[in-house]
């Protein structure tokens, strides 16, 4: 978590969340890419269902870098993904501390289920202005914690 501290040393959620956000999105778009590809791989050994002409043999060497393509890509997905877990693991360690029940949730639905203000009032009942005054709340109360 130091990489998403503020000037006062503490936990930046802000930065977190954008971070966070931007890599879940990241992940997304690798795995559309993989799925595009397999796709592709599919059409290229001849087996799939089509109604164009089909090649008589395979282009192996365009196959071979496909798949090198896709296993690249995996490897990417879980280095990703690894790194998210990593943040969720340290932001969960955090929000735990939170005593109070409605705080509690309002963090957990806003940094681990990444739901937008709108939804999180609508889940909660209220408006957007209190789970604004919820949410300062609750930080402050995460800095009480971290300060200790």
């Amino acid at each position: 978590m130091t990489g998403y501290m503020d000037e006062v040393g503490y936990v930046d959620m802000k930065e977190y969340w954008y971070h966070a956000n931007r890599l879940r999105k990241r992940i997304d778009r690798k795995i559309h890419e993989i799925h595009i590809l397999r796709q592709r791989a599919e059409g290229m050994n001849g087996s799939g269902m089509s109604d164009t002409p089909r090649t008589v043999s395979p282009n192996h060497d365009k196959m071979e870098s496909t798949v090198f393509k896709i296993m690249a890509l995996e490897k990417e997905v879980q280095n990703m993904q690894a790194e998210l877990d990593a943040l969720f693991g340290d932001i969960e360690k955090l929000i735990k501390h939170i005593d109070d029940c409605d705080l509690y949730d309002l963090l957990q639905k806003r940094y681990i289920e990444f739901k937008t203000w709108p939804a999180i009032a609508a889940d909660f009942g209220y408006s957007v202005q209190n789970i604004y005054r919820l949410h300062t709340k609750a930080l402050e109360k995460l800095r009480v914690y971290e300060s200790m």
